[in-house]
């Protein structure tokens, strides 16, 4: 039985002064528990190191990943959890993106507009 895919976007905030190799074994093991989870993944934007509003866990940087996947719903809340587990991870924020078309053509709306 084929599982419907639900769009998903997710923010993650990675330790600041993670050494390359280790930020790219986060990466890995994000992009491994999609698999996991029988995700997958569309898109990933690396916004890189950014001051962050307020410190957490007393960093006042974070390196920034926006991943946009399809994931099967039923799966979501196992996937927040082993997400939560990887030590380099500062914070994350999953949603889920309802009428992807009709975001990007208000998007594009509005960059056109200014």
């Amino acid at each position: 039985m084929a599982t419907d895919l639900t769009r998903y976007e997710m923010m993650v905030i990675f330790k600041p002064l993670l050494p390359d190799d280790v930020r790219k074994g986060a990466h890995k093991s994000v992009l491994d528990l999609v698999k996991k989870f029988k995700g997958e993944i569309v898109g990933a934007d690396v916004w890189g190191k950014r001051y962050l509003a307020y410190p957490i866990k007393s960093h006042e940087e974070g390196y920034y990943i926006v991943y946009e996947m399809k994931f099967p719903q039923e799966s979501i809340n196992e996937f927040r959890e082993e997400v939560s587990r990887i030590s380099e991870v500062l914070r994350f924020l999953l949603t889920r993106v309802e009428h992807i078309e009709q975001v990007k053509k208000k998007l594009n709306k509005k960059v056109i507009e200014i």
